[in-house]
């Protein structure tokens, strides 16, 4: 009987153990039901212009319906042809009527109505008195900026000429006339391209003769308000009048110029100026940083 028994048991286990080997061990959750595995994603769309890898197939604006800008539209950006288009740079300007501005070859200076510059000129002068004719010579201005509306303003010019060669006057009559100005001033902008200026200084003048009793050396406190405007970028017009408390030399002088910008920092100017002792016209350049 216990042979018996232990044969049934031997027998069993070796069944147990082959449908073990056979089957392996039950998955996790046996007896709950196995488990439902979710199915994989879907890939999303990739937008307009990009492949399912992310590289791009050519532009598609920001809307699919919207075609690529041309090339030099302010929306174009980098090229090939010109990898800095438009980089840094604002749209252009259009004037009242939609057209784009123009800008003049000087448009890329500092501005013609500025109070920054070195000027030289020629000058022709004409005395008012019958003994002398007109003189020839040359001056230099230097204007330089304050802080706000101010500036600095000197002058300098020269000019020889002669007078009648008579018995009375002996036989040499050349003379010479030099002034210099040293002053400053400010300067309203009525508009940007209209501005109100006004001097205030000292002036001296020296007059020498040679042969006749006509020298004179004067000088005193001067004011001159005068106009500065911009008629167009290349063009300016100056208008002033000078009152001085000078007893030989001109007291009163009304004088206007004009300066026509050549390159983006020099001007040329002309001009002439009306005194109750002398006249005079002018020709020279101008120096603008």
């Amino acid at each position: 009987m216990k042979i018996t028994s232990l044969l049934v048991v031997i027998a069993l286990g070796i069944t147990a153990a082959t449908s073990f080997g056979q089957y392996g061990a039950p998955p996790a959750g046996a007896g709950l039901g196995a488990p439902t595995m979710p199915a994989p994603p879907t890939p999303p769309t990739p937008p307009p212009g990009m492949d399912a890898g992310g590289y791009s197939t050519g532009y598609g604006g920001v809307s699919p319906t919207l075609s690529a800008p041309t090339m030099g539209s302010p929306y174009a950006g980098p090229t090939m042809s010109d990898p800095y288009a438009n980089y840094g740079q604002p749209p252009a300007q259009t004037n009242s009527w939609g057209s784009t501005v123009q800008q003049s070859m000087g448009s890329s200076g500092p501005s013609i109505l500025n109070y920054q510059y070195a000027e030289a000129f020629y000058r022709y002068v004409s005395p008012k008195e019958s003994d002398y004719n007109g003189s020839h010579g040359l001056g230099v201005a230097l204007v330089m900026p304050l802080p706000t509306i101010f500036f600095l303003k000197g002058t300098f010019a020269w000019g020889s000429g002669t007078g009648e060669k008579t018995a009375k006057a002996a036989a040499n009559a050349d003379y010479e006339l030099s002034t210099i100005t040293i002053g400053g001033g400010a300067y309203m902008p009525i508009t940007q391209k209209l501005h109100f200026v006004g001097e205030v200084g000292l002036v001296y003048a020296n007059f020498q003769a040679d042969g006749v009793d006509k020298s004179y050396t004067d000088g005193g406190i001067y004011v001159r308000p005068s106009i500065r405007y911009q008629v167009v970028d290349w063009l300016e017009l100056q208008a002033g009048v000078t009152v001085a408390s000078t007893d030989d030399y001109d007291s009163k002088v009304f004088d206007v110029l004009g300066y026509f910008r050549v390159f983006p920092m020099l001007d040329l100017n002309i001009g002439a100026d009306f005194g109750d002792v002398t006249r005079g016209f002018r020709a020279g350049a101008r120096l603008r940083w």
